[in-house]
Parts: structure tokens; sequence; C-alpha cells
């Protein structure tokens, strides 16, 4: 269940609720989607103002749109190099004694983080998602959440794809986005977590190969791994492990192929039991699945599959 009931630090309409991490799912979690404070920065001067300690910005943005999106509340579709964010938010109660991880989806391009006026995390690139760990600068109630994002578009030495160089878009060239453009939340996690998953399926085998980097303080524990099929279990595999890195095969009883009109999916738990400390519990899926090319065609499972392709040459926003 997710932390996101209304109150002071949410809004009753969050945009774009749903979780945003499907393969790798905790059930608490809480979306900070919605109202932020927002200033454009056109000299990049924001640092030497002080805003990374404001009160207060003078404009409002809603998040996770930015601010060339009529979505945002703004629809500026102008050059604007720099950006700035803030909102408040209170820790819920029932993470105390947990790590909190601040997510950031997507900022669009060179990302600062600040909370309450101390620098937590940096970031270049405009699709990737990044993570900073909040723990050391929380404070007991409100918490200050301050983000500044830089973007150049016109700048040779920034990848701007098909954001457009001129005004107005042209051609193939489309109006740019700056700033964050996904959703932004925050995860309470223990001491030692489960930061990333890899899955790699053999049909062939009936296996699924599960790869996991750790976050926070690994040392020595123990992975299960349980699938599920329709709420059936069809197969488990535990591993021990020592540092930040856990790998597995995991045997299926029941195999049935991912394919068009029957996409089958399994289901995974993940439990990270510590020598000490707090298991780490995620849910993930994986269909099993084999691509492969022939001369002439693309072969799913060994057969082959026929494809017609759309393009819609719009650009977000």
């Amino acid at each position: 269940m997710a932390d996101n009931k209304p109150g002071k630090d949410v809004p009753m309409e969050i945009p774009r609720p749903e979780y945003p991490r499907p393969q790798c799912v905790r059930q608490r979690w809480l979306n900070l989607n919605g109202p932020w404070e927002f200033s454009f920065d056109p000299g990049r001067s924001g640092v030497a103002r002080g805003l990374p300690n404001a009160e207060r910005l003078e404009r409002e943005i809603l998040v996770p749109f930015c601010p060339e999106s009529a979505l945002s509340g703004l629809g500026d579709v102008d050059f604007h190099p720099g950006v700035w964010y803030r909102r408040t938010f209170t820790v819920p109660e029932a993470w105390e004694g947990q790590r909190i991880l601040l997510h950031v989806d997507a900022s669009d391009y060179d990302t600062v983080v600040w909370l309450n006026g101390q620098e937590v995390g940096r970031h270049r690139g405009g699709y990737t998602p990044f993570t900073c760990d909040l723990t050391p600068f929380l404070r007991r109630g409100e918490n200050a959440l301050v983000i500044n994002a830089e973007d150049d578009t016109r700048s040779p030495w920034v990848p701007s794809g098909k954001q457009c160089p001129e005004y107005r878009s042209y051609g193939c060239f489309y109006t740019r986005t700056t700033g964050l453009w996904q959703t932004v939340w925050l995860e309470p996690v223990p001491e030692t977590y489960i930061r990333s998953v890899r899955l790699t399926p053999n049909l062939e085998a009936g296996t699924v190969r599960i790869e996991l980097a750790l976050g926070g303080q690994p040392s020595r524990g123990n992975l299960l791994a349980q699938a599920w099929l329709e709420g059936h279990p069809v197969g488990s595999a535990q591993a021990p492990f020592i540092g930040g890195r856990v790998e597995a095969t995991l045997r299926l009883r029941d195999i049935f192929p991912w394919e068009p009109g029957r996409p089958t999916l399994y289901d995974l738990t993940l439990t990270l039991n510590m020598a000490a400390g707090t298991p780490d519990v995620v849910q993930s899926y994986f269909g099993l699945r084999s691509v492969a090319l022939s001369e002439r065609a693309i072969l799913l499972n060994g057969r082959p599959l026929f494809q017609r392709l759309v393009l819609d040459q719009g650009y977000y926003p």
C-alpha cells in the first residue's frame, strides 16, 4: 500500500499516480508529483542568489510536466537554460528507522538536488532515472526539497535529440523539454536493500537468471526467489551472498511461453534476508521467450513474427 494519502504535502489529485517502477515494486512509497514552487533562471545565477535555501519560489508548476507543456500550468515554449523547483514533505511516521531514497525518473539535463539547504546528489542526462539517499539530511517534521536543472539546447556539447534549436518547430525538430518530466517519488528501504533487478529468461531451459545489485551496507545474507503463475507457486531458488551483488538461477515447473495472443507473465517475489537487520522484499515479473534473427525475419520463440509498424512523429511536449 502506498503512503499517498491526501494531506498537507500531498495534493488530492496526483498527476501520473501509477507506481513508477513495476519491475521492482515495494509496498511503501510516496508520490511527490503535483504542485511545486517554481522559478525560471535565465542567467543561471540561482546558486549565487541563494535559491538552494530559498523559503519560497515565485511561480508554481505541476510536476512531472515540463514548463514547455501546457499540462504543467505554464506552457512556456521559449528557451530556458535554468529552472528551479521547491516543495516540502514530511516523512511518514511508519518509515521510522528506514533509509529514505529520492527517485527522479527523468530530468533534462544537468540536475542538482538539495535537501534542507544541503546538496544530496547530482545527475547528468535527460532520460535516465537517478536516486539520492536523503537519510543523513532529513529532519523531523517538514523538509525542504529543492531541485535545479540546466539545459542549454543550443550548445553543441549538450545532447538534444530532436529538441528544436530555433524558437519554432520545423522539419523533424520539436518543442524542447527542460527540467523534471517524469515522476519524482520517495521510498523507504532497509539498511541493506535491492538496488536493481536484472532478469534473463531461458525458454529452452525453463529457467530465469536473477542478478541483483544491492545498496546501503551490503554484508552477508541469503536471497530467496519465488516464482508464481496465477497465484500458484511454480519454482523457487536460494542463493547465499557476501557483498553487493547476488546471482541465482530459478527453474520453473510449469513452462508457458510469452507470445502474442497469450502473453503469459510469471510473478516473482525476491526476499533479501540479512544476517542482521530487516529483510527487503520486492515484487517483479517476467515472461519466457526467445528472440532471434534469421535471414528473412525476426523469430519469436523460434517462429517468424510478422510486424506492422506505425510511426507517430509527434514529440513530447
